[in-house]
């Protein structure tokens, strides 16, 4: 029997458009249905894309049409017929396109395949409040996009596996957003140096070599993290010493201040002798000789930290100006001037100190975001955080409270509030913070081979999005699953090609060509690398 041409109105102002008869609906379940495939469709190769997997469904209902996407496909033998099991997306009427369904269908009722004119009244809005970043599975044509507004306020993250075109994604997604929005502001925490080059025509990059974050911006937390360290034997005495003194410091340099309220946590510059002249004085107290441990432990750290050139850019003697204006100017983009990105290489960074230094970055963030709230210009801040789960690891891998964790699970639970959005960016989410990964409201998930981690951004997706994960092993490089507030509705979508010069320098070294050359002149590898290694500089 040949296929039948339907019409099937949206009633939402849309053109009518023919559609091909595929089947009736078999069984009906609150999240998918199954279709029983006609006979003439299935027996028909050219007509094969009308329900392949990933193909879109319609169901006229009443004044609406139901639409779904197909899943999966099952053969019955020996009657030969296809059965089609379709998850529902979502419901198109004279309101428009809504997530969930109103008016299930009904077994016996017929399903057509949809046709393009009502997909992109779904999915290819033309607002100025939506960005595209690719096509959606299976179509080459149409357009997927992400809402801003719902994207930034209720965070998002950015999930894959090692060579995935991750990175790549995360700097389509910004490139695609300060297109949009030529003022944003957007801060980038890049524990590997990937992102000077994709924004170097509309970012300011910020590394150790002109990085001045002064100690003295460190709250009391961090202070404690950094000088007395985490779980040493003994640590009450040097945490009480060290709040004492430090106090005593800022004291001594708040008197050009004029402050209601001070206490270890104000951001004022104080002089690191103050604190060491402060330790002594308290050690001056002390009639037992078996209590001056602490003490000296407190001062021996912080002339340390002083003599380490790999710490210069936070302790090194310029640091007690008051530059917190210019810091936070540069680092937030106030103004933007054409600059709207900055990105923070933190590679460079000594691993014993870069917890701190993410911490005091992220809370500098939130603080001048909560404390502006009530500043008529006040505006919206993106954090960006690259290998998100070094710095909010799950809770069962480390049960120490980290600085840096602390301070961006506060912008992940509080954040919006204030007007601070975070993006999240790992490859191992089964290392991040559940706690944190359940805010996200936007969920862009690229191919991940790990059983456990898929199992794991299961958990964290909203219902309606949990069948599109049985495809996370087999994704092509640039493809994704998005689903949560950003997304009109859950979608299978291959990103959009990124310039080279846009792209971030995340290439791995290729082994094949590099090993087919030798190295001919030492002094070019060897002599150069161990020359910058003894100098403690890259390049």
């Amino acid at each position: 029997m040949p296929h039948t041409n339907y019409s099937a109105g949206t009633g939402s102002g849309a053109a009518s458009t023919p559609s091909t008869l595929i089947g009736k609906v078999e069984d009906v379940n609150p999240a998918f249905i199954t279709i029983n495939l006609e006979t003439s469709i299935h027996q028909n190769i050219s007509l094969a894309s009308l329900y392949r997997v990933g193909a879109f469904i319609k169901i006229p209902v009443e004044n609406s049409l139901i639409f779904g996407s197909v899943q999966s496909i099952k053969l019955i033998q020996p009657e030969m017929a296809l059965i089609l099991r379709v998850d529902l997306l979502g419901e198109l009427g004279s309101q428009g396109f809504s997530r969930g369904i109103k008016t299930f269908p009904t077994p016996g009722c017929p399903a057509f395949s949809a046709a393009m004119a009502e997909l992109e009244e779904i999915f290819a809005t033309d607002s100025k409040d939506t960005v595209r970043i690719g096509t959606i599975f299976p179509s080459d044509t149409l357009p997927a996009t992400l809402r801003t507004e719902q994207l930034l306020s209720r965070h998002f993250a950015i999930l894959g596996s090692t060579g995935t075109g991750k990175s790549s994604g995360v700097a389509l997604l910004l490139h695609r957003l300060v297109e949009k929005h030529p003022n944003a502001h957007i801060v980038i925490l890049d524990p590997h140096n990937e992102y000077e080059r994709a924004f170097s025509s509309n970012g300011t990059h910020i590394s150790v070599d002109n990085l001045a974050l002064p100690y003295w911006l460190m709250n009391f937390e961090e202070h404690v993290e950094l000088l007395v360290g985490r779980n040493t034997e003994g640590r009450e005495a040097d945490i009480d010493i060290l709040k004492r003194c430090l106090l005593e410091a800022r004291k001594k340099s708040s008197q050009t201040y004029s402050l209601n309220r001070l206490t270890v946590d104000t951001p004022i510059p104080y002089k690191l002798t103050d604190l060491i002249n402060a330790i002594t004085t308290e050690l001056g107290k002390l009639d037992k000789a078996e209590e001056i441990r602490p003490f000296l432990k407190l001062k021996n750290k912080i002339e340390e930290l002083k003599n380490d050139r790999r710490f210069a850019f936070m302790f090194s003697g310029m640091m007690v100006q008051d530059t917190l204006t210019d810091i936070v100017s540069e680092l937030l983009r106030f103004p933007v001037d054409g600059r709207p990105i900055s990105t923070l290489d933190l590679s460079g960074v000594p691993s014993d100190i870069v917890d701190v230094v993410v911490s005091l970055l992220s809370r500098l963030v939130f603080d001048f975001a909560m404390w502006s709230q009530r500043h008529v210009g006040a505006t919206p801040i993106l954090l960006v955080c690259e290998e998100a789960h070094r710095y909010v690891p799950h809770a069962s891998m480390d049960t120490r409270v980290h600085a840096a964790r602390k301070s961006l699970e506060r912008i992940a639970k509080e954040g919006r509030k204030y007007g601070v959005s975070l993006g999240l960016v790992s490859q191992r989410p089964s290392d991040l913070s559940e706690a944190v990964l359940s805010q996200c409201g936007t969920i862009m998930t690229m191919r991940l081979t790990n059983g456990k981690d898929q199992e794991f951004v299961a958990n964290c997706m909203p219902d309606g999005a949990r069948n599109f994960l049985a495809a996370l092993p087999t994704l092509q490089n640039r493809e994704c699953i998005i689903s949560g507030e950003g997304a009109i509705c859950p979608m299978r979508v291959q990103l959009d090609y990124l310039d080279d010069h846009k792209r971030p320098a995340s290439n791995d070294p290729n082994f094949g060509l590099a090993w087919r050359q030798d190295i001919d002149d030492l002094n070019d590898l060897v002599n150069h690398t161990i020359d910058n290694w003894r100098k403690g500089v890259r390049g």
